[in-house]
């Protein structure tokens, strides 16, 4: 079931939560020893949950949008009496003694936290081991939030939280065929989520539709006082944004969308173009009117501006919590080399930087006054093998410069929400992720294209063959 089905299937009684969590739980137990999306379980707290969940609905009491769902949680997240690792060994005995603002949200709402899932360590990177892609598990699920991706595409639960600083959210989405959302800088409070870049990251909903997504960022959405780069909006319910009381034609009809001439599509794997062109095609089909358009210069180059912020906020965090000195063989030695190299870059560099991505946002918000929304690919090539996350990334038989994230960081730089979804398979059987980007605080009109598309296709409805391949004895 979608999230949104088994809402409806509770109210109605068709469904108990307490059946819905008990399969996930044994869907977890069946696909882990393949994939390993899950690092934390909480299966006892989950269940007595899902039991006070059916009581309500008995005892006919009012109940919150999300009542009796269960939901997974990327492990950067902070989670009050649960193992919170940041998939480190670091924090290897870290229990928090408080929830995060989006667990306190999904909480209030009804929800049940039922698993944490794994992340590549403190979130830098886009591999994520030891998870596996659901698809062929020779490959990765994407990163960082690889744990909630692999978990959705193989049902072990019916929605996920991520989190993503250059892609992390729409990465595993594209990679694993599930559907991710990254909001607007400053719509949704990341108050009691380990940070990666303070300035780029942002948490959001993953889940198998768009309007999963809706319904999570209904709750999720909202000013918060105790993040400090929270933004006072006024919200929309994102889910009547959908506009299911009218056809796809009438809810794309006359939309301006915009198609990149440049970046985007050089260079690009020939298959992931194809499904790109044909995605296009839907929607003008539908109704929408496609421009072309060049994307800013500074584009060719600014994968070395977004590190020149990323890695000295990183740097920052970890040098003043200590850890770099007190724990320093517990990072992965990776891991350790790149969030130390932050130290490298000066003020003056780091400023400039800054400088750059503003001057990029300025760019961008120019552009975005001429269509609604953008169409991009969400990688420029299908989820790589595991074993050669070394190896520089090729597509089309080119070096695809900024690997995995070329076709998302742009966007944590401008601040701009966007959002991932299947539009389509390669000929060995792996999914093609389709990126709508929008104008900031632009969600509504996202869900509503991106919705718009999945009642028209079925990439979407496609589900990873069972059951779930043995790992190697290398794993």
């Amino acid at each position: 079931m979608t999230l949104t089905e088994a809402r409806d299937a509770i109210r109605t009684g068709a469904l108990t939560s307490e059946e819905l969590v008990t399969a996930c739980l044994r869907r977890i137990a069946e696909t882990e020893p393949a994939l390993h999306a899950c690092v934390t379980v909480m299966s006892d707290t989950a269940l007595a949950q899902a039991r006070e969940a059916d009581a309500a609905i008995q005892a006919k009491a009012r109940v919150g949008p999300l009542h009796g769902l269960p939901i997974a949680l990327k492990d950067l997240i902070e989670t009050r009496g649960v193992l919170t690792t940041a998939g480190s060994r670091v924090l290897d005995d870290w229990i928090p003694d408080r929830d995060a603002a989006v667990v306190t949200r999904l909480a209030q709402a009804g929800a049940i936290a039922l698993c944490k899932t794994n992340t590549h360590e403190f979130a830098f990177g886009t591999y994520t081991p030891p998870t596996r892609n659901p698809w062929d598990t020779a490959r990765i699920p994407g990163g960082s939030s690889g744990g909630s991706a692999a978990a959705l595409a193989v049902s072990d639960c019916p929605a996920a939280l991520g989190t993503d600083t250059g892609g992390s959210i729409r990465i595993p989405a594209a990679c694993c065929g599930v559907t991710g959302l990254k909001p607007t800088y400053g719509l949704v409070s990341r108050t009691g989520i380990v940070p990666l870049s303070w300035s780029l990251d942002v948490v959001g909903p993953m889940a198998r539709t768009v309007a999963d997504c809706a319904l999570l960022l209904d709750v999720l959405a909202g000013y918060d006082p105790s993040d400090p780069d929270s933004v006072d909006v006024p919200l929309l319910n994102y889910t009547a944004a959908l506009s299911d009381t009218r056809t796809p034609e009438v809810a794309v009809r006359g939309s301006r969308i915009g198609v990149p001439t440049t970046y985007f599509f050089r260079p690009i794997d020939p298959e992931i173009e194809a499904a790109m062109r044909a995605a296009i095609e839907v929607f003008v089909s539908l109704g929408a009117t496609v421009f072309e358009l060049a994307m800013p210069a500074a584009l060719d180059d600014f994968f070395d501006v977004y590190r020149g912020v990323q890695r000295p906020e990183a740097y920052t965090w970890h040098s003043d919590m200590g850890w770099l000195t007190t724990r320093a063989d517990r990072y992965a030695p990776t891991v350790r080399a790149n969030i130390e190299a932050g130290a490298e870059i000066s003020a003056k560099e780091y400023i400039h930087a800054q400088q750059a991505r503003r001057a990029f946002t300025t760019e961008m918000l120019a552009l975005m006054e001429q269509v609604d929304v953008l169409l991009t690919p969400t990688m420029a090539l299908p989820a790589p093998l595991a074993d050669e996350s070394d190896t520089p990334l090729r597509a089309g038989g080119e070096i695809v410069p900024a690997g995995n994230l070329r076709c998302t960081f742009p966007f944590n730089m401008s601040g701009q929400p966007a959002l991932s979804l299947p539009c389509g398979f390669t000929s060995t059987g792996l999914p093609i992720g389709l990126q709508i980007v929008g104008s900031r605080f632009g969600e509504a009109s996202l869900l509503r294209l991106g919705h718009a598309y999945q009642r028209v296709t079925s990439w979407h409805a496609r589900r990873p063959p069972l059951p779930i391949p043995p790992p190697s004895a290398a794993d």
